[in-house]
């Protein structure tokens, strides 16, 4: 027998598929919530990091506009400094040299020279100085190499530049007097890409003054950053539509001292590393674990399934009539306790059916041959139809029907089936009353009142007359008062309902209730003589060996004067002169064995 042919049988079966369902629901919840628990982890370290870069990148730019604003403060406490910054904000390139080679001095600080000092100590951050007069606007851009280029520019164009960077502006007065602006446009995506794009393990976007634009590793087009933008300011988790990015962490942090906007994506892997290792391990002992319990309660299952099947086989024998064994071996458990006492039951059947079923066979057998050789039934049949023919040559036709009528119920008692109809088991008893008849010449009388509805109920044969004769012989004596019998049958509430009552005989409170006593299946199963010869006990334990529980059986006085037999069948509606003789020998053998 196979290790899973346990599976077979539906009490292992129906436990190992609740077991396996409880050990895969809880793996999976075991598994879900520590790796919720990692995402956490993981998010929490990624916002961490993200928090860090974007303070190194405020604190970077805190600087820039600290170095700018030394720079202003050194420009207006230096008069010869200041001169030089308006004559170079006042003429052309070529006029500034001019005038800076006619003063004959090249070594004051100037102007040019302080901004080299100033992009070295901004670390090449700043991108343009816009200088606001009244007409126009000159512009000195600057490479992140610190290469420089001087240009005119229209206003417009530049607004448009101040809304590519930070833009540090300040008044510049001369004598107190309003002599225009000065616009420092910081690039603030230099710190922001070096502080959050590491080895390319985190894409940033960035939105300064309404624009934005992609730092680092670009995600797909799939991917609105700008919308993520405007959810909010907090942390969450956000999967990409393409697969092969997988699942990111991002963070989101806004500048409103420097109106910046910072959208950071990271992939989710890089920081849950330790925790997915963690899970693996994790996953690996818990599914270790369950297969080795698996397989014990496997090996138990089975070793049980067998022993049970062993049971299952030797019962199935026993039906057929062949005792087979159960070998118990060292099993101490609770089958082991059923196999033994169905081996002990297998003894004491087979020492029954040796003592008392073969026995009894045999005693039966020996009588019906003993009845066989003593009368044969056609001598009879032929000697009453002669008297029948003489009766009717005489002119007696009483006589010829009480013969006939003799005849009839001898060869409905030997040559019937056991089980017939109730209809056939009446007329059986009609007969034996028209012979009672003819015996108590007009002094019996008898009514049958059997409704339709309870012919079809098969019944045992032959237990309607132990009745009708236990009437005359217990109740009728030899006096010239009218006799009557009546026997109904009628479908009721609870099944079907026979009566048998008389006109004549009174028992007495005492007996009835030793009477009602005996009509119990314990009573019953007596033997004959210790039963004490009542025929009624007799009737009511032949009708149980058939109905078994079904059955109920009662005898009372019946007012003003008589006795009555009720004999009730609860539910046998079921078992009719229509149903197969298989489905009737399978009642009658499940109603004996109940």
């Amino acid at each position: 027998m196979k290790a899973s042919s346990f599976l077979q049988l539906k009490i292992y079966r129906r436990t190992f598929l609740i077991y396996l369902f409880i050990v895969i629901v809880l793996f999976f919840f075991i598994i879900s919530n520590r790796y919720s628990n990692a995402r956490i982890a993981g998010q929490q370290f990624f916002s961490e990091q993200m928090d860090r870069a974007f303070f190194q990148v405020e604190e970077e730019l805190d600087s820039v506009v600290s170095t700018i604003d030394n720079f202003l403060i050194r420009l207006n406490s230096s008069p010869v400094l200041k001169k030089d910054f308006f004559l170079f904000f006042g003429a052309s390139p070529a006029e500034y040299t001019a005038s800076r080679l006619r003063s004959g001095d090249m070594s004051y600080e100037s102007y040019l020279g302080s901004c080299d000092h100033l992009l070295t100590d901004s670390n090449y951050l700043i991108r343009y100085i816009l200088y606001y007069c009244e007409d126009n606007v000159i512009c000195m851009e600057y490479s992140q190499e610190g290469y420089s280029r001087y240009k005119t520019i229209e206003p417009e164009e530049g607004e448009a530049l101040c809304r590519t960077g930070y833009a540090y502006t300040r008044d510049i007065y001369l004598d107190s007097v309003y002599r225009g602006k000065i616009s420092f446009i910081i690039d603030v995506a230099v710190p922001i890409e070096k502080a959050f794009c590491r080895e390319g393990e985190i894409a940033v976007w960035m939105e300064i003054q309404g624009e934005g634009k992609f730092l680092g590793d670009t995600p797909d087009s799939d991917v609105s950053f700008e919308k993520i933008g405007e959810s909010g300011r907090h942390l969450g988790l956000m999967s990409l539509t393409d697969r092969k990015m997988g699942q990111y962490f991002y963070s989101i942090h806004a500048s409103e001292h420097y109106s910046c906007l910072v959208v950071a994506a990271g992939k989710a892997g890089v920081y849950m590393q330790d925790q997915i290792k963690e899970l693996w391990v994790l996953a690996f002992g818990l599914l270790l674990a369950f297969v080795l319990i698996t397989i014990l309660y496997t090996r138990q299952f089975s070793k049980d399934g067998r022993f049970l099947q062993d049971i299952l086989y030797s019962m199935e024998h026993a039906r057929e009539g062949t005792f087979q064994r159960v070998e118990v071996g060292k099993r101490s458990d609770e089958y082991a306790a059923i196999a033994r006492r169905l081996n002990g039951l297998y003894e004491y059947l087979e020492t029954l059916i040796q003592q008392k079923y073969e026995l009894t066979i045999s005693q039966q057998r020996t009588q019906m041959q003993m009845l066989s050789s003593q009368l044969n039934p056609h001598f009879l049949y032929n000697t009453l139809e002669r008297i029948r023919l003489r009766a009717l040559k005489a002119q007696n036709p009483e006589i010829a029907r009480a013969t006939a009528n003799l005849g009839l119920l001898y060869r409905n008692i030997v040559k019937t089936e056991p089980v017939i109809p109730l209809e056939k088991e009446i007329d059986i008893t009609k007969q034996y009353l028209d012979l009672m008849c003819f015996l108590h010449d007009g002094e019996f009388l008898y009514h049958c009142d059997m409704k339709e509805e309870v012919f079809d109920i098969l019944t045992p044969k032959i237990w309607m007359q132990p009745i009708m004769e236990n009437f005359f012989k217990h109740n009728f004596g030899e006096d010239e008062r009218i006799k009557i019998i009546v026997f109904t049958g009628e479908k009721c509430g609870e099944g079907i309902k026979l009566t048998f009552f008389d006109n004549i005989g009174y028992i007495p409170e005492e007996q009835l209730a030793y009477l009602n006593g005996c009509f119990t299946p314990e009573e019953g199963k007596r033997d004959e003589e210790s039963r004490g010869g009542i025929g009624l006990q007799n009737v009511y334990h032949r009708l149980w060996l058939y109905y078994g529980d079904k059955v109920t059986m009662t005898i009372r006085n019946n007012a003003p004067s008589g006795v009555c037999i009720e004999v009730l069948l609860r539910d046998c509606a079921e078992i009719t002169s229509e149903a197969p003789p298989q489905a009737v020998a399978e009642h009658f053998f499940r109603k004996e064995a109940d």
